[in-house]
């Protein structure tokens, strides 16, 4: 009875406009922006995850088992997300999606899958690259030092470099500095690449003056680009600090061969004998200068990973609120 006084078909065309998902019902469904809030969050905490599991993959000092099998977790998350995007894509392609509320249904079913595979793209790609910045700057350097024996109260003029060629840190005794005026360089590329002696006393003499008690001269602060040639005027690491005693062994392996050139150089100016060269940058307080390397390093990580997520969902809900401010489709 009540089927037979109603307009079955105009109800039903009421209903299906009301709930259709296209752009206009998407402006009444989403007109407040707290109605956003869930989508948003979900979409960020997916961003979120991948940013994590990559920035600990290329970040963290892990077996490479567990950073192989981080990176393919988050690879499986964005390769999800890409294959619900593929499939709207087919639709639009061969259901041959020309009417107007079906492709205004499409945009609303692949506006969030559409921001989800953004974000988790974006988390892919940030916190690899986060990771590896921070890693190549902070963590591998203090690892290969962590790994290597500090020394204390080293005498270059009593310790031959052949005791101490595990060295990492080193503080030297009071009464040793570097010899600005008495360095030598090597010129590769466009860049000088600088040593200069630590020498009890500071100064470099001539002949036997001053000399190692083993006859060799090994220990040099080193630096790239901060050097003349000929280097008579070493410029290198903490160089104006007075309170400057000790040497971080340097690691940078590419500029090693440079670095034993500029001391040919050396040997070749002052007529002095490096059997064991060591190679050093020269600061103050090294040990607190390699526990500063993994300070920095995890520091950073951990404000970077902070602050993804309040600006992945500031930009999800200001997204999602795109629609809202459009103009309704024409009727």
């Amino acid at each position: 009875m009540v089927l037979d006084r109603c307009d079955i078909y105009k109800d039903e065309d009421e209903l299906l406009k009301d709930r259709f998902y296209g752009l206009k019902g998407l402006k009444r469904q989403h007109g407040r922006l707290t109605a956003h809030f869930g989508r948003a969050l979900r979409s960020t905490l997916q961003a979120q995850f991948a940013f994590c599991l990559m920035l600990a993959a290329f970040a963290g000092n892990l077996p490479k088992v567990v950073s192989w099998l981080f990176i393919l977790i988050a690879l499986v998350e964005l390769w999800a997300l890409f294959m619900v995007m593929a499939v709207f894509a087919a639709s639009l392609y061969f259901g041959r999606l020309w009417k107007r509320r079906p492709r205004k249904a499409m945009i609303y079913w692949a506006w969030w899958p559409g921001w989800d595979l953004f974000f988790c793209l974006f988390g892919v790609i940030s916190g690899a690259l986060v990771g590896h910045y921070l890693w190549y700057t902070g963590l591998e350097p203090y690892y290969e030092i962590a790994a290597l024996q500090p020394y204390d109260d080293v005498n270059p003029a009593l310790v031959p470099g052949s005791q101490l060629q595990d060295a990492g840190a080193i503080n030297f005794a009071d009464n040793v500095d570097v010899d600005r005026s008495s360095g030598g360089c090597f010129v590769n590329a466009g860049h000088t690449y600088c040593v200069a002696p630590i020498v009890y006393t500071g100064q470099l003499h001539s002949g036997l003056g001053n000399a190692p008690m083993h006859g060799s001269w090994d220990y040099f602060a080193v630096g790239i680009d901060c050097c003349t040639c000929p280097n008579q005027d070493f410029r290198c690491g903490e160089w104006r600090n007075p309170l400057a005693r000790g040497g971080l062994r340097s690691i940078d392996f590419r500029s090693r061969p440079f670095y034993r050139l500029a001391v040919e150089d050396f040997i070749g100016a002052f007529q002095k004998e490096s059997q064991h060269p060591l190679f050093f940058d020269w600061v103050e307080e090294p040990n607190y200068k390699v526990r500063a390397l993994w300070h920095w390093a995890a520091h950073s990580a951990i404000l970077v990973a902070v602050a993804f997520f309040p600006v992945v969902f500031f930009v999800a809900v200001a997204g999602g609120q795109v629609l809202y401010w459009l103009p309704p489709p024409p009727e």
